[in-house]
């Protein structure tokens, strides 16, 4: 089980390979993003396992980037033409989100696979044959995208399972880092955002060691003010029950103490805090896939 953390910085790359060089992280860029994607793709390449692009097709429908840029199709192939042997994988430019975009995320597919390319098709559809079409083209991964009116379990379970189907396939699950999903499920890749959305907002993730037997997870703030009683961002950091544990845990993971939380320089260890909680979630994911799920994927 890979789970890429979605266009982290090159200084929180190399702060976290410092630290443990020998949990090298899976890397999701968006082509989205202004970034020197040199410093990911040639100089620091071998401090990241699996490096994998994404169109930004999110971001053309979600936010800032919502005029759709001229070219985009064409430009994409231009840049993963160039930086295509960098990544494992690159997905297809999937810029029509809704039940009915098949046709138009297939044109873009089949117009990079001209291109010498071999992008990664992502489904938007549960519920209709987008899945059944990419299968009996031969497509392996596939990725599933986001949904009209969302993907509950009950709608995600039958399809990962059929891309799957018992092994032959692999499954690319965009924006998922719920883990009794990634556990039950046979997913053999995703991404998360969330670790950068937990520090946004002030919060960190850990895995507590006390709470092994119930839920490990835990979600720390750290409010201006120790009076301070929010239950909906999680446990106040102050009157923690678990502190002395929590300060241990990042005193021995990462070589840091309260105070670089607090400081000048808080977002960036922060940052480092929910990096290593998505590293210690991959690796339960695929303690259990392989020892209680019996999951095997194609290599």
């Amino acid at each position: 089980m890979r789970v890429h953390i979605s266009s982290p910085t090159i200084k929180q790359i190399l702060a976290f390979h410092s630290l443990h060089p020998e949990m090298l992280l899976n890397v999701l860029l968006t082509f989205a993003k202004q970034q020197d994607f040199n410093e990911f793709q040639v100089l620091h390449r071998n401090k990241i396992e699996s490096l994998i692009l994404d169109s930004g097709a999110y971001t053309l429908n979600k936010s800032a980037w919502a005029k759709r840029p001229k070219n985009i199709l064409q430009a994409y192939g231009n840049f993963c033409k160039l930086a295509s042997k960098y990544y494992n994988f690159l997905f297809n430019l999937d810029e029509d989100f809704t039940h009915h975009g098949y046709d138009t995320n297939m044109f873009n597919q089949l117009e990079l696979e001209t291109a010498g390319l071999s992008p990664v098709p992502v489904v938007h559809n549960l519920e209709n044959d987008e899945i059944d079409r990419l299968m009996d083209l031969g497509y392996d991964p596939i990725a599933i995208g986001q949904c009209q009116g969302g993907r509950p379990f009950s709608k995600l379970k039958p399809a990962v399972e059929k891309i799957y189907d018992g092994g032959k396939r692999k499954v690319h699950l965009f924006g998922v880092t719920e883990l009794d999903i990634l556990r039950e499920l046979p997913i053999w890749s995703c991404d998360s955002s969330s670790w950068a959305q937990y520090v946004q907002y002030g919060q960190v993730m850990w895995w507590n060691a006390q709470l092994d037997d119930w839920n490990p997870i835990e979600v720390v703030y750290f409010p201006k003010y120790q009076v301070e009683h929010d239950p909906s961002k999680g446990r106040n950091y102050w009157d923690y029950i678990y502190r002395d544990q929590f300060d241990q845990y990042i005193e021995t993971n990462l070589g840091i103490t309260i105070d670089h939380l607090l400081g000048r320089n808080k977002v960036h260890y922060r940052a480092l805090v929910n990096i290593l909680f998505f590293k210690e979630m991959e690796r339960r994911v695929t303690e259990y896939h392989q020892q209680v799920k019996e999951f095997s994927f194609p290599e």
